[in-house]
């Protein structure tokens, strides 16, 4: 654990809840300090010690003795992450932070423990003490319970829908869209919506759903509506179909990131979540209505179709104004227009007969706003903003300047 730097302001309120991201916590937290010595001398002396205690950190309670093998996937698992972070990154600088070939090859706890008091240098001990923290993480997000029922959460939730929602809809059929987007004279975006096709425009095409008027409430044109289960998807960029439409795909952008728990990973560190259980967007609803009118229109029916507006949670509405703007993530574009909550939603216990609750955010987006989110020249693009996240706020966290030099904090603040 290396003592040998002066704080970081930029990303040391980052690391409360993650002390192994901290390259001075000898000197933060002493004693904390103090307890991994006491453990890894007592693992050097007591070899029989540290099975037990292995034991208890990787197999349930009774099971049989521990294997090496039962958590070296995991420390693979955090190198692969890296990897894959560091693509976003120039790659002069890429080549710099990548993780060293001798850390690379400790992929067993005690390997890990004896580089982070006894590695011939500062970086190869912090990236020991990250390669740990890192692999903690993996291994919780896969044995955490609600996450590893995410998908029969998300059946419960389609199922709701489909009672309540999609059997009065009728198929509207497909529809091409294509817009502009152009800048004002401020500076601004101005995307212009159903214009002709043209070599300055992108098309895309939906299935588009139509709700009939019901309860007061008007039609609601749906033109997209997809549920993900954050340790399955990240969407990736629209791909051309043979008619030069874009096509919404569904494969992971990056695939640790999207395939192997990366994207539940990536939010704990950025959100000083401890406990992967704490992450509210596991599961996930997004539903593309033609206007700012049908946005609210369909909010009214979800809430009826989903218990009510007791199950609804921290609703963010920034369609009709900016007071919720501070309740988005800060790293969202100020042009970023959408109208979500969480909905709490109860499930059966498969072992009791008490059902428990399950968390969905649900995010409506009018149309036009949506497209800008996929238009990577709009200043609402979300890759630009999943880009930023992982620039401004992982990079620094996870390669912080005291040991990688000071370009990691700077390439937040050039993007």
């Amino acid at each position: 654990m290396t003592d040998s730097f002066s704080p970081s302001p930029g990303v040391s309120a980052e690391r409360g809840p993650h002390p192994l991201l901290d390259p001075r916590l000898p000197s933060r937290d002493p004693a904390l300090a103090r307890l991994w010595i006491a453990t890894y001398r007592k693992a050097i002396r007591e070899p029989e010690t540290w099975s037990r205690m292995l034991a208890a950190y990787a197999r349930p309670a009774g099971g049989d003795a521990p294997s090496e093998e039962d958590v070296a996937p995991f420390f693979r698992e955090a190198d692969l992450y890296l990897d894959d972070l560091l693509r976003l990154v120039p790659e002069v600088l890429a080549r710099h932070l990548e993780p060293q070939a001798r850390t690379r090859r400790l992929n067993d706890m005690l390997s890990l423990f004896r580089a982070v008091f006894e590695g011939p240098s500062p970086r190869i001990r912090y990236e020991a003490q990250r390669k740990l923290f890192l692999s903690k993480i993996f291994f919780d997000v896969e044995h955490c319970r609600s996450i590893r029922d995410g998908p029969r959460h998300q059946q419960r939730f389609e199922s709701l829908l489909s009672a309540a929602l999609w059997r009065e809809a009728d198929a509207g059929g497909d529809v091409e869209i294509c817009c502009r987007l152009e800048r004002t004279a401020s500076g601004g975006d101005l995307l212009e919506v159903g214009v002709p096709r043209d070599r300055a425009t992108r098309c895309w095409r939906f299935q588009m759903r139509r709700l009939p008027p019901a309860e007061g409430e008007g039609e609601v044109d749906v033109y997209h509506y997809r549920s993900r289960f954050k340790k399955e998807s990240i969407p990736a960029p629209p791909t051309l179909d043979p008619g030069g439409f874009l096509l919404l795909a569904e494969e992971p952008r990056w695939p640790s990131l999207g395939g192997r728990s990366g994207s539940i990973v990536s939010k704990m560190i950025r959100r000083g979540l401890p406990d992967p259980g704490m992450v509210q967007d596991v599961l996930g609803a997004m539903f593309i209505v033609g206007d700012r009118r049908q946005a609210y229109s369909l909010e009214h029916r979800l809430v009826a179709a989903l218990g009510g507006p007791l199950r609804f949670r921290d609703r963010v509405d920034t369609l009709r104004g900016e007071r919720d703007r501070a309740k988005l993530d800060h790293r969202s574009s100020s042009g970023f227009r959408v109208l979500k909550s969480i909905v709490d939603i109860l499930v059966e216990d498969p072992s009791a007969s008490v059902p428990y609750l399950f968390a969905v955010e649900i995010q409506v987006f009018p149309l036009e706003a949506y497209l800008k989110t996929l238009l990577d020249e709009s200043f609402a693009s979300h890759t630009a903003y999943k880009r930023r996240q992982f620039l401004r706020d992982l990079i620094p966290a996870l390669f912080p300047p005291e040991i990688f030099g000071e370009e990691t904090r700077l390439l937040g603040a050039t993007t």
